[in-house]
């Protein structure tokens, strides 16, 4: 086992791995290499390791480098609601403006992580970035209700021409005065509903109807990794081997010691023909359950698979 995957595992199964981070590092560990949750960072940060975050940073672990496209430390750190990561991230260089829609002040807004709002607009988050849904971070707190969170977004944010009462009991009326789902339909459904919307496509078969339930219920709940288990299931049905991965990598990141995570990535390596990854995945995951048939006989076709892809290798 690579001792960066070592250092990885310890982290998850939240022990004190300060002596044993300085130690890894210092034979040569990549500190910034890949398993399945991410980089040794993203694992210390997801298990609130403090001190090997702190270690892993001063051994100039990339404070930026994301998981599944955006998932960055810092977007780790705000899920995991961790206030010194998120400074330890910051102090390192993290980038507090995030990528795409899904930056921090908006991961904030959605959390209610009202303590975290000043180091992150301090070192430069951008309050007038929207989110998927066309919304800005002092409107979401605003939908939820939080007056303080959007006392501490109105100074920076930028006047919205359709908030006609550019104040902070103006925005709180607004929002209240806009029924939820003109401002988005999804506001009036519940998770609950959606998932079972979309179990009932997956079993008629229309995946793509599926996928766009448990999509729409991400949204409300995306701490549900049932969602992204199923919603990776659904892209393996229709073949598109890398979002079946992105969903499955991020259930097996939130939850590593979940057996159809496991089996969800194999599944998707398989559908890639990364046959070495998908044994690895499959192994894992038996490990977890060793009575687990199928993922015994996933591993069987695997480890075939893979060995056929060498003999073909070889004799080419």
């Amino acid at each position: 086992m690579a001792v960066c995957t070592y250092l990885v595992e310890e982290l998850h199964l939240d022990v004190d791995t300060t002596d044993n981070s300085e130690a890894l590092l210092s034979r040569g560990a990549d500190v910034d290499s890949f398993s399945y949750c991410g980089t040794p960072l993203h694992a210390a940060v997801i298990g609130k390791h403090d001190a090997a975050v702190k270690i892993l940073l001063d051994h100039h672990a990339d404070c930026n480098k994301a998981m599944s496209i955006h998932y960055t430390p810092m977007i780790a750190a705000l899920h995991v609601r961790s206030l010194k990561c998120v400074k330890l991230l910051i102090k390192a260089g993290a980038d507090v403006k995030g990528v795409g829609q899904l930056t921090p002040l908006i991961v904030a807004a959605n959390e209610g992580l009202t303590d975290f709002y000043k180091c992150l607009l301090d070192t430069g988050a951008d309050p007038d970035v929207r989110d998927d849904g066309g919304h800005l971070p002092i409107e979401i707190a605003a939908h939820n209700n939080r007056r303080k969170d959007v006392e501490i977004l109105f100074p920076v944010t930028s006047r919205i021409p359709y908030v006609h009462d550019w104040s902070v009991d103006g925005i709180l009326a607004y929002v209240k005065s806009v029924p939820k789902e003109e401002n988005d339909p999804l506001y009036k459904m519940d998770p609950a509903y959606l998932k079972s919307e979309g179990s009932k496509a997956y079993k008629r078969k229309d995946y793509v109807s599926a996928v766009n339930f448990y999509s729409m219920a991400i949204k409300l709940d995306p701490s549900d990794v049932i969602l992204h288990s199923n919603k990776s299931l659904c892209w393996i049905n229709l073949g598109d081997g890398d979002k079946a991965l992105l969903d499955a990598e991020f259930c097996r990141m939130m939850q590593p010691d979940w057996p159809k995570a496991c089996y969800r990535q194999g599944a998707a390596h398989m559908l890639l023909k990364n046959y070495e990854k998908a044994c690895d995945a499959f192994l894992a995951g038996l490990k977890l359950d060793p009575t687990n048939v199928e993922i015994e006989k996933a591993l069987r076709e695997a480890c075939n698979s893979l060995k056929i892809s060498l003999g073909t290798k070889r004799v080419s």
